[in-house]
């Protein structure tokens, strides 16, 4: 089964993973990680741990802001296109389309529908649309 890592500044993956769980009940395989409290060598560390606890499915991390501190630390811990896909941007859309999609799918066709699921939750709501 192809895992999640939800890595992210303060408290921000945690909260998305709990109102995941809130709408979808408990989801084995998707954890949050923040970088808060830890060092770039730390965290790296933490990733590698995660990412060598994957199956062959291999696993997708998710990041709340690509080129910021934790995707530095998902790309040292060992997350590559071999086995690990990274994601920036993450929103709640794209956590539901993960958990939703990923026993269905292979990891590269999931990848892509997460992303498209992602930028359709981007929008402007209401008046000036």
């Amino acid at each position: 089964m192809i895992q999640s890592l939800v890595l992210t500044h303060g408290a921000i993956g945690d909260e998305l993973v709990k109102v995941v769980e809130m709408i979808l009940g408990p989801v084995p395989g998707l954890t949050a990680q923040s970088n808060r409290g830890l060092s770039a060598k730390q965290l790296s560390a933490q990733v590698a741990d995660w990412v060598a606890g994957l199956d062959e499915s291999g696993g997708i991390v998710f990041l709340d802001d690509y080129g910021g501190s934790c995707a530095s630390a998902a790309m040292l811990g060992g997350a590559g296109p071999d086995r690990v896909t990274l994601l920036g941007g993450v929103n709640l859309a794209m956590l539901l389309a993960f958990v939703t999609w990923r026993e269905d799918l292979a990891r590269d066709e999931l990848v892509q529908r997460i992303v498209d699921k992602g930028r359709e939750a981007v929008t402007v709501v209401g008046a000036g649309r």
